[in-house]
């Protein structure tokens, strides 16, 4: 089959001939469909997010994956040839109480579950499968990252808005545009804001149903300060995480409402009781759990969310990092082993 594989940071991915794995115990061998990539895989590329030693290179990236079963081992149930399914990649020890508690992306061993950029990938177990059916596989591939993510983030939020509270959301990429697709459906009378420095990004937020749309270049806190009033939002998420994106939306928080910071721009945001609005609250969020992948799929097979996609071949794959890594693209980039 054919693969992209990774040998070493600072080099162009390899696209090279290997033999397609052979199922055994409890494993599943999934033909891949579509691959969604992610701004994680680029850093991985470029040697920003290094890897555990027990990683062996080379290593095929690709983590947000989605096709049909193609063979299952002697010992795998529950699952059939020919289901549709997208790959749960968040692949944790399994022992520690994260992941007995469904979050093992959180965990300390976790290092997701790739080989999506492949024709084939091969799945440890049946768990880390859901049902894609009644879903493309250029839309499911994506969701299992840049849908699966904004959802655990909006959750957080969830208990802090009420109806008609003004939410904000930095940054409208691949993530960002799902972020206001996902509220829309989860807390349908909200007040989104949306804040990009990209044109056809805020005509995107606009167009999917933010109510407001400003220029993250053009003082975003004092806008957002207008629109609502002078009170700020009840919630705020960034999925940029630059010192710019976080420095602003601390600013724009309102009293006792929250800020949940999904993007790994690098930024640092000073907190005490001065830098912050009474009572206001910070978190992170990463990724998601299998049951709320399962949720960002039912939504999108009632029709209530769409991932913006472009879509490639996989022999364009390093071109495509490129792209993405410079922001050259609207919405999420999809490649087609």
């Amino acid at each position: 089959m054919r693969a992209v594989r990774f040998y070493e940071p600072g080099q162009e991915l390899r696209i090279e001939d290997v033999p397609v794995p052979e199922p055994r115990g409890r494993e599943i061998l999934v033909r891949v469909r579509a691959a969604g990539v992610c701004h994680t895989d680029i850093h991985i590329r470029n040697g920003q997010i290094p890897l555990l030693p027990s990683i062996e290179l080379p290593l095929i990236l690709g983590h947000e994956n989605a096709g049909e079963v193609a063979a299952v081992g002697p010992d795998a149930t529950g699952i059939r040839e020919g289901d549709a399914v997208a790959v749960w990649g968040a692949r944790g020890c399994g022992h520690c109480r994260l992941c007995h508690s469904g979050s093992e992306s959180l965990c300390d061993q976790s290092f997701w579950l790739n080989g999506g950029y492949a024709e084939y990938v091969l799945v440890p177990e049946q768990r880390y499968l859901a049902s894609s059916e009644g879903v493309d596989p250029t839309q499911a591939a994506p969701l299992t990252d840049a849908g699966l993510t904004p959802l655990r983030a909006i959750r957080k939020a969830l208990p802090h808005i009420r109806a008609g509270d003004p939410v904000v959301i930095f940054g409208v990429g691949g993530l960002g545009h799902m972020a206001i697709q996902i509220l829309r459906a989860l807390s349908p009378a909200a007040e989104i804001i949306a804040v990009d420095i990209e044109p056809p990004k805020r005509e995107l937020a606009k167009k999917l149903g933010a109510k407001h749309v400003v220029d993250g270049l053009d003082d975003p806190e004092a806008r957002i300060r207008q629109i609502t009033g002078g009170s700020g939002a009840a919630a705020v998420l960034d999925f940029v995480g630059i010192e710019a994106s976080l420095a602003a939306a601390a600013a724009c928080l309102a009293k006792q409402g929250i800020l949940v910071i999904v993007g790994m721009g690098g930024g640092v945001l000073p907190i005490s009781a001065f830098t912050l609005p009474a009572e206001a609250k910070v978190t992170t969020s990463m990724w998601g759990s299998y049951s709320e992948l399962e949720e960002v799929l039912a939504l999108a097979r009632m029709g209530q969310i769409q991932c913006e996609t472009s879509v490639f071949g996989l022999e364009t794959v390093n071109d495509v990092f490129d792209q993405v890594e410079q922001n050259k693209l609207v919405g999420r980039a999809v490649i087609i082993p």
